[in-house]
């Protein structure tokens, strides 16, 4: 079984600011509808990295041309493990990601190719900071609830809100600067717009619509990476890197 280490449990918070401190983590973020077999896209910013931008890689097949035309690595969710997960996890760093989603998906991969004993060496930091913010900064935390349960009443979100990484990382709590357009973005429906299309014709036939749904995907990903790498520093007092 993998080792998970979370942000609230103060038992984990030696280990998570040593390899934060020698930079001996994967920060990686993945885009995708909640019925597909496979991540659509993978932002990340590697293992070792201590300024560098957030790269992103294109999963999907339809997305083969997305990823050419945008200058991006197009290579299948196994590939991306194989080449960029195994490493880290074989050099006894982190992988982080937000929630264990991501983690789902590694283990998903490594059991396919029945390589449990790397099931076993996987350290995962689990960055979502709910627990955090509720145990250690509750005021916050109301307040964060309070201003999306306006934005409910409002109709300005159509479901109950759960209180996410941006809703985070937009508070008076953190320092990061998120943009404010994308407060309402989703993902999983820009990437059900946009598949249609990547199917039937190149990127340049798309609509209008389309292009920019996934300009904004690309951006929201990046932020979910370098967001959530920010704040994760910020709750272990570390020095921060901002890669806005």
């Amino acid at each position: 079984m993998p080792t998970i280490l979370k942000l609230h449990d103060p038992a984990d918070h030696a280990t998570i600011i040593s390899h934060m401190r020698s930079h001996r983590i994967l920060w990686l973020d993945v885009e995708m509808r909640q019925n597909d077999a496979q991540p659509a896209m993978v932002g990340y910013i590697p293992c070792g990295s201590v300024l560098s931008k957030v790269q992103q890689v294109m999963c999907d097949l339809p997305f083969a041309l997305v990823a050419d035309m945008k200058k991006m690595e197009h290579m299948h969710w196994f590939r991306f493990v194989l080449d960029v997960v195994v490493p880290v996890i074989v050099a006894d760093g982190l992988v982080a990601a937000y929630s264990d989603h991501e983690l789902k998906y590694i283990v998903g991969v490594l059991e396919a190719l029945n390589l449990y004993e790397l099931v076993d060496r996987l350290q995962y930091l689990d960055c979502n900071a709910g627990d955090c913010f509720r145990q250690y900064l509750p005021a916050e935390y109301r307040q964060i609830r309070r201003r999306l349960m306006r934005r409910y009443r409002r109709g300005h979100i159509s479901r109950r809100p759960n209180v996410g990484l941006k809703d985070f990382l937009m508070s008076d709590a953190s320092g990061y600067n998120y943009p404010k357009y994308l407060r309402g973005f989703s993902p999983a429906e820009a990437l059900a717009y946009i598949r249609p299309q990547a199917i039937d014709r190149p990127p340049r036939r798309w609509t209008k619509g389309a292009k920019r749904r996934l300009a904004n995907l690309l951006v929201y990903n990046a932020h979910d990476v370098s967001g959530m790498r920010y704040l994760t520093m910020e709750l272990m007092g570390m020095p921060l890197v901002d890669l806005n």
